[in-house]
């Protein structure tokens, strides 16, 4: 979903403004929950709340993102868009109307300032593949979850790219096994999945060529080693491979 709006780009901090926007969500956050309901961030600010403690992760965030995080990304339960709409307008938030008159039961902009919330009303995601969400976690979702975002994703940038190594810096704290399960009842997921977890070889070269990093270059052994146990999981009857000229995921 594209900004509508064009404004000069500057460079700023990355981790000042990923901490305002984090701010912004406490407020948010806090309101949902009193009225008993529920959302949670993905995207850049929620990788740099889930992997604030490990500094090789949050440099990696910062690649491609020279003017900083452009919004904050929200998944929203449907059953829960109206009461999210109404706490992010009291916030001071203005809702992007033209948005809100085409497709604003499925998805919705909010402006304040410089600051921009960009939300879909999903209950599950829904962009170039589908998963399930683990909506008992709280605030964001979870590392699992957030990588099972970046794998989805068809033409993946070298700063999706780069999120996916920030993650598996935090290897241990994956649940491996679901996105193995999730990627076995779906081909054109794991085609992708795999394919972006090819890229970090070569990601890794490029990043090292001026600036040499033992962590991220143990990246890489882990990543051939969690592509070996996507492979070996047991395949669902869903898992089909598509001929070459058909088309195995969805635009988004």
């Amino acid at each position: 979903m594209s900004v509508p709006i064009s404004s000069p780009q500057k460079k700023v901090n990355f981790e000042n403004l990923a901490r305002d926007y984090l701010k912004i969500w406490d407020n948010v956050y806090t309101e949902l929950k009193r009225r008993n309901s529920k959302a949670l961030i993905y995207g850049s600010i929620a990788l740099y709340y889930r992997l604030m403690n490990s500094r090789d992760s949050i440099e990696l965030l910062k690649l491609g993102r020279n003017n900083g995080p452009q919004d904050l990304n929200v998944l929203v339960p449907t059953k829960y868009r109206d009461i999210f709409k109404e706490v992010v307008i009291n916030e001071g938030f203005t809702p992007y109307y033209h948005l809100e008159v085409t497709i604003g039961d499925k998805a919705g902009i909010f402006f304040m300032n410089e600051m921009v919330i960009k939300a879909y009303y999903m209950d599950k995601i829904s962009f170039n593949h589908d998963f399930e969400v683990d909506w008992s976690q709280e605030y964001s979702l979870s590392l699992t979850d957030l990588l099972l975002t970046k794998l989805q994703i068809h033409y993946a940038l070298d700063k999706d790219i780069a999120d996916i190594i920030a993650i598996l810096l935090k290897y241990d704290e994956i649940d491996k096994e679901k996105i193995a399960r999730v990627l076995s009842s779906d081909w054109g997921f794991w085609k992708d999945a795999v394919s972006n977890l090819n890229k970090i070889r070569e990601l890794i070269k490029k990043i090292e060529a001026n600036n040499p990093n033992t962590k991220l270059r143990d990246v890489i052994p882990l990543s051939l080693k969690f592509i070996g146990y996507i492979n070996n999981y047991p395949k669902s009857d869903n898992w089909k491979p598509l001929g070459d000229d058909e088309k195995y995921w969805k635009d988004f």
